[in-house]
């Protein structure tokens, strides 16, 4: 355990920059954070399922997401309605 002397705290301070960015994730172009609330028991099957498959959580949750918006598309396209094919009855 590192000594904390309150007399050095401007270099502890000085230092949790360079602390913080030795810690952080370098995302790639084009992504962007999401954040959501779910379940507890959904977030450890996730969690479980990740590990089981060597994958990471956001690599199944993309996924996942992309295939329910293309299904959710596809949906809409079939139950699409306008001036054209409704009768208005």
């Amino acid at each position: 355990m590192a000594n904390f002397d309150p007399n050095d705290s401007d270099d502890f301070v000085r230092g949790a920059e360079k602390r913080a960015k030795s810690n952080d994730s370098k995302p790639s172009d084009n992504q962007v954070m999401l954040n959501v609330r779910v379940p507890k028991r959904l977030r450890d099957r996730l969690k479980l399922t990740a590990v089981q498959h060597d994958r990471t959580n956001a690599s199944i949750v993309e996924e996942a997401l992309e295939e329910w918006l293309k299904n959710e598309k596809k949906h809409n396209k079939k139950s699409r309605v306008n001036a054209f094919n409704d009768d208005g009855l």
